[in-house]
């Protein structure tokens, strides 16, 4: 989902949840980069660290 479209649903501006998603990635130690989509970083952990899964590679 994107910054628009949950902006749209939470009636608050792009900017807001842009700043928030900032907020919760740096708390997770994830910085911004250019090899990386966070939120895919952050699905990934949340992956590994759930008791009983383990992430298929290949």
């Amino acid at each position: 989902m994107s910054d628009a479209a949950i902006a749209a649903r939470l009636l608050v501006t792009d900017k807001a949840i842009g700043k928030h998603t900032n907020n919760i990635f740096a708390e997770l130690g994830l910085p911004p980069s250019d090899d990386h989509n966070r939120r895919v970083m952050v699905v990934l952990a949340y992956l590994e660290a759930e008791p009983g899964r383990s992430r298929r590679t290949g």
